[in-house]
């Protein structure tokens, strides 16, 4: 029960949107998860992640469609928690440094509900219902890092595989080369190759990304060679 706070009458209408969020001073990143379920749309998570620069586009974003069971289970969190009593809190202290953490919702009623803070002596309702919201989030936000590791993984793998066949075409013996087949060769053997060969068949990996060392035979083909 949440005591000391805000009194109100649980929401009505469906839920059409929560998101907690995460954001660092200038330069320290930013981070948030959101829910969006608009009745004219297909309910979708989106994971948004910065841990560099919070000017920029986030470095990993990524968008996850999901049924009507994933958001009724949400709004029962949230209505047998009650956070619609945490509308309102809010709390902002002149410091340098630290972050600001958000928790948002919205429902088809137009009611809405949003609180944040930034300091010390946070009410102890509101880090419990943003952990939960964030423990609810957690499998998309997982899913997310891991494929961007992934995405990662492939842009460095397409580097060195660029590098290793320029240096074949130009007959040219590189000090490195031999390093940098040895990286490719424990990708392919590793079995990290295949991964991301069927990652990527099954459209997991974006359009736009250059991924010539996941031809079905170009890697096996450069180390042969």
């Amino acid at each position: 029960m949440l005591s000391g706070l805000f009194c109100c009458k649980s929401p009505e209408g469906d839920l059409i949107y929560c998101s907690y969020s995460k954001s660092g001073a200038a330069g320290l990143g930013k981070d948030y998860c959101e829910l969006v379920a608009d009745a004219d749309s297909a309910a979708k998570v989106v994971v948004a992640l910065n841990v560099g620069n919070r000017f920029e586009d986030p470095e990993v974003h990524a968008e996850y469609p999901v049924d009507k069971a994933v958001v009724d289970s949400l709004a029962k969190m949230l209505r047998e928690k009650e956070v619609c009593r945490l509308a309102g809190y809010n709390l902002e202290e002149a410091i340098t440094g630290g972050y600001s953490y958000r928790i948002y919702m919205e429902y088809a009623s137009g009611e809405k509900i949003n609180t944040r803070w930034y300091g010390h002596n946070v009410k102890e309702e509101a880090w419990s219902a943003y952990h939960m919201i964030e423990r609810f989030f957690a499998p998309w936000r997982k899913k997310a890092e891991q494929e961007h590791g992934r995405i990662q993984r492939v842009e460095a793998m397409e580097t060195l595989f660029d590098r290793v066949q320029k240096a074949l075409r130009s007959k040219k013996s590189y000090p490195e080369l031999g390093e940098e087949l040895e990286t490719l060769r424990r990708y392919m053997d590793s079995g990290q190759w295949k991964a991301d060969f069927e990652a990527d068949e099954r459209g997991l990996l974006p359009p736009d990304l250059k991924r010539g060392v996941l031809s079905e035979d170009g890697l096996y083909n450069l180390l042969s060679e």
